[in-house]
């Protein structure tokens, strides 16, 4: 794990942009530091060891006749491949850490290395042979690159802390992007909380030469179901391998790995398949830990029963730690630290059980983050057997979901779906953009933002909808993998846990694993009330009944701070949120009962309002940024 940051400057870089740079990425864990200079580039990084290989690297890596240097965020997951690919095209490696892996896949490849590195990284490239930056980052975007272009320099960098440090002048906040925080509606790939720094979209490289800047996409999610077995084991072996091959590739550790075990089906599966690969001495760390969140009994996040079942099936110790629950001064100080909205509360909830990973001198910590979206499956299943003129499978569908929903439901979603195919795709887009409007005209989140803002919202669901496919089945896989909601939540986790010193990752969603969930029929992942069938079947003897059977979720919900952060609003809403809000509507959410339907469904819309009012109200209240940290200056404090 890395911080990283480069310059381009036509005017060349100045050392004290460089010492600047390095400065604020120290505020970050770290074991080693360093920068690397050549004219008009610059590049500078501090990183945290978290694998063998890396702690024999130094960053930034640069090749031997000191023309091309890279620095790199993150770990490869497809290391080995990568390794046996490069050395005989005449790749020497001295250390086979995964910043060199990357730049020799770069001098091999140029450009299309993109697309073959596979992982969750950012990597940053100054090629002074073709007079060039470079730079590109994860299918997912799990790891950040920001960027901020003026005049004659760009500068890209993991956090807002480094560009802000870098920046002469202060940011301006963008309310745009504020707008879709604060109804939680969300469209915007690109843009962040400033006006002036953009975000590098996941799966796409830009170069930068001091006169144009391009940015192309090198992977796109698959859409069409090309893997079909003739029964559901077929499916299931095919699934275990991908599983367990992901869970192996993640464990690539100096140390022992912790693995996050909340008792739901997802984390106690990469929990249990972990265990069996040490047992099969294919665990690439030397050992693991379980770690589960010990929240109040009776309460709606308790799943300690399911988590202990859990261990107790493999016979392994639980570490248990309790809920992080802090009041708002925390979320207000951390956001402002990170020059960055504050995060979400059930985002902040990990902190505790996070940092006695630490403590227990892990650095890297895996997660069943992913099994939600890409083992739940989607409702297209009637689509996918008439795409596929299967009657059979048509007829046996309707039965399934006959007997489980009743025949009335079963056959109005049957007619809905086939109405759907039918259709021709003009007709279907007509209809799209009619919900969409009315969706609009009903959404009593947009009621209380600004009209200028309401309609640059509206803008954006266009744009982002003219993005994606017409076909139903298509357009609901790649708005999965594209969802900008989707940047919110991995860069909140990330900036957490780089805090910390920790790495966190995520077989769940690696690009194998969610490429044969998309190339795989909807039907092997629901069946009627049923959700991840496929993964139930491979985990049978796996996991105890307890878990194997479980429907229920838990919900994470904190009325507490939610009162807080409504209360926050009330206080701030005239001075920072009259920009963005018509201030008469905001009572009608923030006066609910958040004990009750209401509070929990619109938990999402109070902590928006909130972090958009602590943002701009910081924003409001500075004056020159502080080179040192990045750390814009209160002027009430100064």
């Amino acid at each position: 794990m890395s911080v990283i940051c480069a310059i381009f400057s036509t005017d060349g870089v100045c050392d004290d942009d460089v010492q600047t740079a390095l400065q604020s990425l120290r505020a970050y864990p770290h074991d080693a530091e360093g920068s690397w200079v050549s004219g008009r580039m610059a590049l500078a990084a501090c990183t945290l060891h978290t694998t063998s290989e890396s702690y024999e690297q130094s960053q930034p890596i640069v090749t031997d006749d000191g023309k091309v240097a890279c620095v790199f965020d993150g770990y490869l997951t497809n290391h080995e491949e990568l390794v046996r690919d490069l050395e005989p095209r005449g790749a020497v490696f001295r250390n086979r850490s995964d910043a060199e892996v990357a730049i020799k896949a770069y001098e091999a490849w140029g450009d299309d290395c993109a697309e073959r590195l596979q992982g969750e990284f950012a990597l940053i490239i100054a090629d002074q042979r073709r007079g060039r930056l470079f730079a590109t980052r994860d299918h997912l975007g799990f790891v950040p690159l920001y960027c901020l272009r003026e005049d004659n320099r760009l500068i890209v960098a993991s956090d807002f802390r480094t560009i802000a440090a870098l920046k002469p002048n202060a940011l301006e906040p963008n309310l745009r992007y504020l707008a879709q925080t604060l109804t939680n509606r969300w469209y915007l790939r690109e843009e962040t909380p400033w006006k002036q720094i953009s975000r590098l979209k996941r799966a796409h490289c830009l170069s930068f030469d001091g006169r144009s800047l391009c940015e192309e996409k090198y992977w796109s999610p698959p859409t069409e179901v090309s893997i079909q077995y003739k029964s559901d084991a077929e499916y299931a072996e095919h699934y275990r391998e991908v599983l367990f091959d992901c869970v192996r590739r993640s464990s690539r550790a100096h140390d022992r790995v912790g693995v996050a075990v909340s008792g739901g089906l997802d984390s106690s599966a990469i929990f249990s398949v972990a265990d069996d690969l040490i047992k099969k001495d294919q665990w690439l760390a030397p050992e693991m830990q379980g770690y589960s969140l010990a929240a109040p009994d009776r309460s709606n996040a308790f799943e300690l029963p399911y988590a202990r079942a859990a261990a107790a099936h493999l016979g392994r110790e639980l570490r248990e730690l309790p809920l992080f629950d802090p009041d708002i001064d925390y979320y207000s100080e951390d956001g402002k630290w990170h020059c960055d909205i504050p995060s979400p509360s059930n985002a902040a909830m990990m902190l505790t059980m996070e940092q006695q990973v630490v403590s227990d001198g892990s650095r890297v910590m895996i997660n069943g983050i992913g099994g939600d979206e890409w083992l739940q499956g989607h409702a297209h299943s009637y689509l996918e057997f008439l795409d596929d003129k299967d009657a059979a499978g048509f007829l046996r569908m309707l039965k399934t979901e006959a007997a489980d929903q009743g025949l009335m439901p079963a056959l109005k979603q049957c007619t809905r779906q086939t109405a759907v195919w039918l259709a021709p795709d003009g007709l279907r887009e007509a209809i799209r953009k009619r919900m969409r409007a009315k969706r609009r005209r009903d959404d009593v989140a947009l009621r209380w933002l600004a009209p200028e803002l309401r309609e640059a919202l509206k803008d954006a669901e266009e744009e982002f909808e003219a993005s994606l496919p017409s076909n139903p089945i298509e357009w609901s896989k790649v708005n999965l993998a594209t969802t900008p909601r989707g940047d919110l939540t991995h860069s909140m986790m990330r900036r957490q846990r780089n805090r910390i010193g920790l790495e966190s990752r995520h077989p769940m969603l690696y690009r194998s694993f969610i490429e044969f969930s998309l190339a795989s029929p909807a039907h092997i992942k629901r069946r009627g009330a049923v959700t991840k069938v496929v993964h139930r079947q491979a985990m049978e003897s796996y996991l105890p009944d307890k878990v194997l059977n479980r429907t229920t979720k838990a919900n994470f919900t904190n009325t507490k701070i939610d009162h807080q952060f409504a209360e926050h609003v009330r206080e701030r809403a005239p001075q920072a949120l009259r920009e963005l809000c018509d201030l008469e509507g905001l009572p009608k959410i923030l006066d609910i009962d958040f004990l009750g339907l209401d509070g929990d469904y619109w938990a999402w819309e109070i902590w928006g309002l909130y972090a958009s009012a602590a943002f701009l109200y910081q924003a409001n209240c500075t004056g020159e940024i502080n080179p040192a940290t990045g750390v814009q200056l209160d002027r009430n404090n100064q």
